[in-house]
This record gives C-alpha cells, sequence and structure tokens, in this order.
C-alpha cells in the first residue's frame, strides 16, 4: 500500500495519508505530497529559463520517482534529503489522533 502513495503525486499520497492507520503509510503518503509539489514547481521554474533545463528536470524526478516507487515496494523507506525525517516524526500521529489531542489540550 506504501508504493501506491506515490502513483499519482500528491493525489494518492494525499489518500494515504488521510486514509491508512499504518504510520508506514501515512509516511510515505506525506512523502509523496512534497515530492510531487516541488517537482512540479521546479519544472514550472525550469520552463521559464529554457526547454533543456525542463527536460532535465523532468527526467531526474522521473528517475526520483520511480526509485521512490520501487524502493518503497520491496519493503525499504527511503526519505527525502532534509525533510523526511520532519515527515517521519509527523506521520507517527495520524491527522484524526492529532485533532483528538488538540481538543484534549487544557
Amino acid at each position: 500500500m506504501a508504493a501506491l502513495a506515490y502513483l499519482l503525486l500528491p493525489v494518492t499520497g494525499a489518500v494515504a495519508y488521510f486514509a491508512s492507520a499504518s504510520a508506514r503509510v501515512r509516511f510515505h503518503g506525506l512523502q509523496a505530497i512534497v515530492y510531487g509539489v516541488v517537482w512540479a514547481l521546479v519544472l514550472y521554474g525550469c520552463a521559464r529559463l529554457s526547454i533543456r533545463a525542463t527536460q532535465l528536470a523532468f527526467g531526474i524526478g522521473g528517475v526520483g520517482w520511480l526509485g521512490l516507487i520501487i524502493a518503497t515496494a520491496v519493503g525499504t523507506n527511503p526519505r527525502l534529503p532534509l525533510i523526511g525525517r520532519w515527515l517521519h516524526v509527523q506521520s507517527e500521529v495520524g491527522p484524526r489522533e492529532q485533532e483528538v489531542a488538540f481538543r484534549d489540550e487544557p
């Protein structure tokens, strides 16, 4: 299920994050959301520069995307640089539990 979070970035990531009870699937859902948004922004920025930059960004992003799908499907948990650890911490408690914890605070 975790590898499916990467299929249609970031839509399937959001579904995985909000629908799963597993912390692993929630982590990959969050990571898919971030990867999808960042990749789209990089492609947009490169499109303003040149066609070569856009092609390069698309190719590198595509290889990274396939790498995330394959690595997750075989059971490893790859993390994005800089933000992966923070996403892992955020995924430990699901969105429903965060709401309950917030309401219970005095």
